[in-house]
C-alpha cells in the first residue's frame, strides 16, 4: 500500500473513532437519553479505533 494513503487513512480512522465516541457520550447523556444511538455510535468509534491501530502497526519481518 502507499505509505501516504496508508497515513492519511490512519489519521482518518483515529478522527473518526474519536468523533464516534463523543458523539455517542453526547446522545447517552441527553434527556432523554438516546441509548441505540449512543450504542451504534460508540460501537462505530471502536470499530475505526481498531482498524487505525491495526494500520499503524510496524510489519512484521
Amino acid at each position: 500500500m502507499n505509505p501516504n494513503l496508508r497515513i492519511f487513512l490512519t489519521i482518518f480512522c483515529y478522527i473518526s473513532a474519536v468523533m464516534g465516541v463523543v458523539t455517542a457520550v453526547l446522545n447517552a447523556s441527553q434527556k432523554p437519553a438516546e441509548t441505540t444511538t449512543a450504542v451504534v455510535s460508540g460501537v462505530i468509534g471502536v470499530v475505526f479505533l481498531f482498524a487505525g491501530m491495526a494500520l499503524s502497526r510496524r510489519p512484521r519481518h
